[in-house]
C-alpha cells in the first residue's frame, strides 16, 4: 500500500520534470521563443488596441445604456404622468358621464314630466272631445229623435187629423213651413198658412213627443175660411185635401198675375196642340210661382173630338190631384173583357182592382153624348164628343183619390205598389214619372158620413210607418199595414230611379 507521503512525492517528482522538458525545449529554441514573444506582444498590443475600441465601445453602450435609462425614466415618468392625466381624464370624464347622465336623467325626468303634462292635456282633451262628442250624440240624437205627435178628435175632425198628418209628413212642404216661411199674423192675405204655420211647429215640437193637442184654432179658421168646415158634420178628407192645396198656393204664390189662365185665345189656336201648349207653358211658368205650385201641381192635356167634323180641340190645366172612380174603372174592365164574371152591386164582392188599371181607364176616351154633349166651335152647336185626360207632366207630390162613390159605400180591394212607375201613362215623358208611397188615408166604416178616417205616414226622420188615429200614434210591426183598412187617398213623391 502507497503511503500518503508517496503519492505526494511521485506527484511532485512528475510535475518537476514536466518544467524541466519544457524549459529545455525553451532554451533549445531561443528563436522560436523570441517570435512567440513578439506574437504574444504583437496580440498583447493588438488585444490593447481592440481592448480600447471595446473600452470606447462599452463606453459607448454605456452611455447608450444611460441614455435609455434616462428615456425610460422620462418615459416611466410620461407614462406616469399620462397616466396621472388618464386618471385625471378618466375622472373628468367619469364627472361628465356622472353629470351627463344626471342631465339626460334630468331631461328625461322633464321629458317624462312634459309627456306626462301633455299625456294628461291629451287624455283631457280626449276626454272633452269625448264629452263634447257625447254632447253632440245627444243633441243630434234630440235633434234627429223620431217625433209622434197626435191631433185629438174635437167633434168628427177624424177626417182633418188624418189630412193634417199626411201633409206633416210630406217631408219638403213641412221644411219649408219650418225654415222658410215668413210668419205674418197680422197679414189676411196668408191666414190658412199662418195657422198651420202654428199647427206645424206643435206637430214637430220634440218637447211635445209622444203627446197630443187639440187643434182647435185650426178647425176654427178652417171653419171661417169655409162654411163646408164648419161645425162638427163629418166631411171628406179629398175635399178638405183640395181646399188646403189651393189656399195654400194663393197665399203663397210669388207670381206677379194670380189670375192664371185666362189668356184669351183665338177658336184656331185650340185646334194647334203645340200652339195651346205654348201658351199654357207660359202662364203657367208665370202664374203658378210658389212652392205648393212646385210640389202638388202638374199639367193635363184635354182632347175632344167632334164626331160629327172630327177636328179636336186641345186645352191644358193644371190640377193638383188626379180623382179615379173605382166603380167605374170595373166597369171598364169589364166592358174591355178584363173581368168575364162581374156584375154591379154583386153582394159587395167587387173584383179587386190594380192600380195601374186605374191609369189605363183615366186616358181611355170617353164618348160624350146626351145631355154631356160637347160644343164645337166649327159645328157651332152640341156634338157627341170623344173626351180624353191625357197626363202631360207630373207633380213632385202625385196625390190620388180612389173615389168610392157617394159617401165612400164602394168597396173593392185595390192593389197599390209602394214603388209605381206611371211612364208609360205620361204624355211628356220627361222622365219624373217614378214614384215611392209615404202616406195614405184610409176609411173605416159603411160610409163617410158614418165612417172613419186614419192615416198611415212614413216618418221623414227614421222611415218607419206609423199609424195616425186621432190622438194615438203607433209603430206598424209591417210596412204595408196601411192595405188592412180601405185605401182611400194615396200620396206618392217623385223619385230618381238610376
Amino acid at each position: 500500500m502507497w503511503s500518503m507521503w508517496s503519492i505526494w512525492s511521485w506527484k511532485c517528482c512528475k510535475t518537476r520534470k514536466k518544467n524541466d522538458i519544457r524549459f529545455d525545449e525553451e532554451l533549445d529554441e531561443p528563436e522560436a521563443r523570441i517570435d512567440k514573444i513578439n506574437n504574444k506582444l504583437n496580440f498583447s498590443k493588438a488585444n490593447r488596441g481592440e481592448e480600447s475600441k471595446k473600452d470606447e465601445i462599452n463606453e459607448s453602450v454605456m452611455i447608450l445604456v444611460k441614455d435609455d435609462n434616462n428615456l425610460e425614466e422620462k418615459k416611466n415618468g410620461k407614462n406616469k404622468q399620462n397616466r396621472n392625466i388618464y386618471k385625471k381624464d378618466k375622472k373628468h370624464e367619469d364627472e361628465i358621464k356622472v353629470n351627463d347622465e344626471d342631465k339626460n336623467k334630468k331631461n328625461d325626468d322633464e321629458k317624462n314630466g312634459e309627456e306626462e303634462e301633455e299625456n294628461e292635456i291629451k287624455e283631457n282633451e280626449e276626454k272633452e272631445d269625448k264629452s263634447n262628442k257625447e254632447e253632440n250624440n245627444e243633441e243630434k240624437k234630440e235633434e234627429f229623435k223620431v217625433i209622434l205627435i197626435g191631433l185629438n178628435n174635437i167633434g168628427a175632425t177624424c177626417y182633418m187629423n188624418a189630412t193634417l198628418q199626411c201633409l206633416s209628413n210630406t217631408d219638403e212642404l213641412t221644411k219649408f213651413f219650418l225654415n222658410e216661411f215668413n210668419y205674418e199674423p197680422n197679414n189676411s192675405k196668408k191666414i190658412m198658412s199662418n195657422e198651420y204655420y202654428n199647427l206645424i211647429k206643435k206637430l214637430w215640437n220634440k218637447e211635445n213627443n209622444n203627446k197630443s193637442f187639440s187643434p182647435n184654432e185650426f178647425k176654427e179658421t178652417l171653419s171661417k175660411e169655409n162654411p163646408l168646415f164648419k161645425g162638427i158634420a163629418a166631411n171628406d178628407s179629398k175635399d178638405l185635401i183640395n181646399f188646403l192645396i189651393q189656399r195654400f198656393h194663393t197665399e203663397l204664390n210669388e207670381a206677379n198675375d194670380q189670375n192664371n189662365f185666362n189668356n184669351e185665345f183665338n177658336q184656331n189656336d185650340q185646334l194647334n196642340e203645340q200652339k195651346m201648349l205654348e201658351l199654357y207653358s207660359n202662364e203657367f211658368k208665370e202664374g203658378f210661382n210658389s212652392i205648393i205650385s212646385k210640389l202638388f201641381y202638374g199639367i193635363l192635356e184635354i182632347k175632344s173630338q167632334c164626331q160629327q167634323c172630327k177636328h179636336i180641340k186641345y186645352n191644358f190645366q193644371a190640377f193638383n190631384f188626379i180623382e179615379f172612380p173605382l166603380e167605374k174603372v170595373n166597369q171598364y174592365n169589364f166592358n174591355s173583357g178584363k173581368r168575364l164574371n162581374y156584375s154591379i152591386n154583386n153582394d159587395n164582392k167587387n173584383p179587386d182592382i190594380d192600380l195601374i188599371e186605374c191609369f189605363e181607364y183615366y186616358q181611355n176616351p170617353e164618348l160624350m153624348s146626351g145631355d154631356n154633349q160637347m160644343y164645337c166651335n166649327i159645328c157651332n152647336k152640341n156634338c157627341d164628343s170623344l173626351y180624353q185626360n191625357l197626363l202631360y207632366s207630373t207633380p213632385n207630390k202625385l196625390i190620388i183619390n180612389l173615389n168610392r162613390g157617394r159617401n165612400a159605400t164602394y168597396e173593392c180591394n185595390v192593389n197599390f205598389p209602394e214603388i209605381l212607375d206611371i211612364s208609360s201613362y205620361v204624355y211628356s215623358n220627361d222622365g219624373n214619372n217614378v214614384y215611392e208611397l209615404y202616406a195614405v188615408i184610409c176609411h173605416i166604416g159603411p160610409s163617410s158620413s158614418s165612417g172613419h178616417f186614419v192615416a198611415y205616414c212614413k216618418n221623414r226622420m227614421d222611415c218607419n210607418w206609423y199609424l195616425y188615429n186621432d190622438a194615438f200614434v203607433t209603430l206598424c210591426e209591417k210596412g204595408n199595414e196601411y192595405k188592412k183598412g180601405m185605401p182611400y187617398i194615396l200620396f206618392y213623391q217623385h223619385i230618381i230611379v238610376e
